[in-house]
């Protein structure tokens, strides 16, 4: 299943489908794009994601350090527990934090 972003106004989006290594790449940009151009505040909703991998936490650390670089805090919805699962494996379970 491909990944896709979907705007959620006022202040957020949801991320869809497999966010893997041969999907991720496609919606990045259109998701760091987001980020920069919307409010001081973004969230996103991991709800409808169906699998990670690895480079979902990628992606994660990319739309981490956009939002950084424009002053807007981003916040992680409904995280998987896949996801959580790579990210304590390496140490960055607190990317996730509210």
């Amino acid at each position: 299943m491909q990944a896709s972003v979907e705007i959620r106004e006022p202040d957020g989006v949801v991320l869809r489908g497999d966010l893997r290594f041969a999907t991720v790449t496609a919606i990045r940009s259109r998701l760091e794009r987001l980020i920069a151009t919307g409010n001081s505040h973004c969230a996103v909703d991991f709800a409808a994601v169906k699998s990670v991998d690895s480079s979902a936490l990628s992606l994660w650390l990319c739309c981490q350090r956009e939002a950084q670089r424009h002053g807007v805090t981003l916040e992680a919805r409904r995280v998987p527990e896949e996801l959580m699962s790579i990210a304590r494996l390496v140490g960055l379970e607190s990317l996730f934090d509210a």
